[in-house]
C-alpha cells in the first residue's frame, strides 16, 4: 500500500469508528487493520473478495460495521464466523477482542488461503482459519456464531438456526427483511440493533427461548 493510501485508510478508519460511537482503536489495532486492508486491495486485483474497496467505504461498511458487533459478544470465549470470505467480521473481531478465540470458516480454498496469510501478517494468535463447508462442520463447541456475508443466506439460515443449541447465540449482520423470513423457525428469541449510519442494515442476535 502506498503511503498516501495508508494515511487515507487510517484517517477513514478512525473517523468511521468514531462515527459508529465505538471506543477508539489502539495504534496496534489500527496497524493490524491497515495491513488487512492493504492485503485486501492487493488480492482483490486477482480474485473477487469484495466490491467495496475505496478507503472510506471499506472503513465504514466493512471495518466499523464488523467492529460494531464486538460489543454483543458478552460472556462468550469462542466465536465462529460462518462464510468469512475476506475476513468480515472475523478479523476485525479478533483484532478488537484479543481475549476471545475466533474461527473463520470458509469453504472457498482461495479465500481461505487469503485468510491464513492475513492471520500470519497481522500476527493474530487468537484467529484460526478452517477450510470447510458449513454443512460438514461441527459447530457445537462454539459459544457464539456469526455471519456477515453468508452466500445464499436465505437458503442456508434455516439449517444454521436448526443446529443452534440452547447454549449458543447467532449474530447476523443483515437486512431486516432477512430476519422476517426466519422468525417462524422454532422457538427463537430475536434481539435486533440498528447499525449506525445505515437505513436498512441491522444486527440480529438469535437464541433459543
Amino acid at each position: 500500500m502506498s503511503h498516501d493510501r495508508d494515511n487515507k485508510f487510517r484517517s477513514a478508519l478512525v473517523a468511521a469508528v468514531a462515527g459508529f460511537g465505538l471506543d477508539p482503536l489502539t495504534d496496534e489495532q489500527c496497524r493490524q487493520l491497515e495491513e488487512h486492508y492493504a492485503m485486501l486491495c492487493k488480492w482483490n486485483q486477482k480474485m473477487n473478495l469484495t466490491r467495496i474497496i475505496s478507503a472510506s467505504e471499506a472503513a465504514k461498511f466493512h471495518y466499523a460495521e464488523s467492529l460494531f458487533g464486538a460489543q454483543f459478544i458478552i460472556g462468550s470465549r469462542t466465536v465462529l464466523d460462518i462464510g468469512s470470505g475476506a475476513g468480515f467480521p472475523a478479523i476485525p473481531l479478533a483484532v478488537a477482542r484479543p481475549d476471545i478465540q475466533v474461527t473463520a470458516l470458509e469453504a472457498n480454498h482461495k479465500k481461505a488461503v487469503f485468510l491464513m496469510e492475513a492471520k500470519d501478517k497481522l500476527e493474530l494468535a487468537n484467529l484460526k482459519v478452517v477450510t470447510a463447508r458449513w454443512e460438514e462442520f461441527d459447530c457445537s463447541r462454539y459459544e457464539f456464531l456469526t455471519s456477515r456475508a453468508l452466500d445464499r443466506a436465505e437458503a442456508i439460515l434455516p439449517s444454521v438456526i436448526e443446529r443452534l443449541s440452547g447454549k449458543q447465540r447467532l449474530m447476523l449482520y443483515c437486512a431486516a427483511r432477512l430476519v422476517a423470513k426466519v422468525e417462524g423457525l422454532g422457538a427463537l428469541k430475536i434481539e435486533t440493533h440498528p447499525i449506525p449510519q445505515s437505513d436498512a442494515r441491522i444486527i440480529a442476535i438469535f437464541s433459543r427461548e
